[in-house]
């Protein structure tokens, strides 16, 4: 599926399967964490991992995080001898006024680096990007990559997004939301991204009703804010101590 997401793209990557017949295939978002860890370390440098779009931060959980939030938690690890902060993210150096830009400024003009494309890693912890405007790999379904090779990072997300029909199907809130995010940090389509955390909201998903209204407040146009504090009452309802702090925050 192909969005206008403004970017400048081209061109086809193809994605390596696992065949588990002959290999060692491990699921795609734990060759992330183990890929990132392996990233060198620097007293110098902070580095933060976490799945991203050209317009969204997300955190552990899939809560899509403000840039003030970011820049409070790195805020609290920049010392004397701090040089810079990494991004390892897609997207997060994508345009003028780009995520890592906009940290970069809330920090002090602290250097900031984010990736102007795709993410991959590898199993050292080496980083390379693409700019691709399709993606092939083998089969579909859930990624799995096979055991020492390099991993798509957005597409530990953006496999879900395929196969959404089949969690509205069985009703997996959970996953309802990884598809979501699959529909932003992998296709880089807002709208559907958009459709797809109010669709996990439907069944229940405090966090995509909480990055749903986010959404809406940052486009705000005709009935969004009205919107935004339905989703965020529905959430604060069940107990979502973020979508309450943010429903208090709203003000006409």
């Amino acid at each position: 599926m192909a969005c206008d997401s403004g970017l400048d793209l081209s061109g086809t990557a193809v994605v390596k399967g696992c065949d588990p017949d002959k290999q060692q295939c491990i699921p795609s978002s734990r060759a992330v964490r183990t890929y990132v860890e392996a990233y060198p370390d620097s007293d110098s440098e902070i580095t933060i991992a976490l799945a991203s779009s050209p317009w969204h931060l997300y955190g552990p959980d899939g809560r899509m995080m403000r840039v003030e939030e970011l820049v409070a938690a790195i805020r609290s690890h920049v010392t004397a001898e701090t040089e810079k902060v990494v991004l390892l993210g897609s997207w997060t150096g994508a345009g003028d006024d780009s995520l890592a830009q906009q940290v970069s400024t809330a920090l002090g003009d602290l250097p900031v680096l984010g990736a102007d494309g795709f993410l991959w890693l590898s199993a050292d912890g080496s980083t390379r990007l693409t700019r691709q405007t399709h993606t092939i790999r083998n089969g579909g379904g859930y990624y799995e990559v096979a055991e020492g090779e390099e991993v798509l990072v957005p597409l530990a997300y953006g496999w879900a997004a395929g196969l959404e029909q089949r969690f509205i199907a069985a009703g997996d809130k959970e996953l309802l939301l990884h598809a979501a995010i699959g529909w932003d940090v992998f296709y880089l389509c807002r709208e559907k991204a958009l459709a797809g955390f109010e669709l996990a909201a439907s069944h229940g998903d405090v966090i995509g009703g909480y990055n749903a209204a986010l959404m809406r407040l940052d486009r705000n146009g005709e009935g969004d804010r009205a919107e935004a504090r339905r989703l965020l009452e529905a959430a604060a309802s069940q107990g979502d101590e973020k979508s309450r702090e943010l429903l208090a925050s709203i003000t006409d």
